[in-house]
């Protein structure tokens, strides 16, 4: 799970270098083909790398609450950072609504991945112990 987690990270990091560099590839094209494709994006890019990066920090939380992964904190912070980023490239367009879109997509697949956590016997101590 951390090879896919830490794979996801890298695409995401191609996809932010392109566009910071003002490149255009087949995802940019098929985003804009989807009403609301950006933020559709965002939902989806930051929510899977929520969970996978819970999966891969075997759901290492950081209150007595298992609603607060690591791993959800950890992609919260690193796409706030992001986004917050663009202010200063000239490229790209700082946006509330992206900001929205990633907090949605992290909170939904957060929960998501607890729930499947669960049932997975190999990633579900932490999550057992929390209960």
């Amino acid at each position: 799970m951390r090879l896919i987690a830490a794979l996801m990270l890298v695409f995401i990091c191609s996809l932010l270098f392109m566009a910071n560099t003002g490149q255009d590839n087949m995802f940019f094209e098929f985003k804009r083909g989807i009403p609301f494709g950006d933020k559709v994006g965002h939902f989806m890019l930051f929510g899977g790398m929520a969970m996978l990066t819970n999966f891969a920090l075997r759901f290492r939380h950081v209150s007595k609450s298992s609603l607060l992964q690591f791993g959800s904190l950890l992609v919260l912070a690193l796409s706030t950072m992001e986004e917050f980023s663009q202010i200063f490239i000239s490229t790209r367009t700082f946006s509330f609504y992206d900001l929205a879109a990633n907090f949605l997509g992290i909170s939904l697949f957060t929960l998501i991945s607890l729930e499947l956590g669960k049932i997975s016997s190999r990633y579900n101590q932490r999550l057992l112990k929390s209960s």
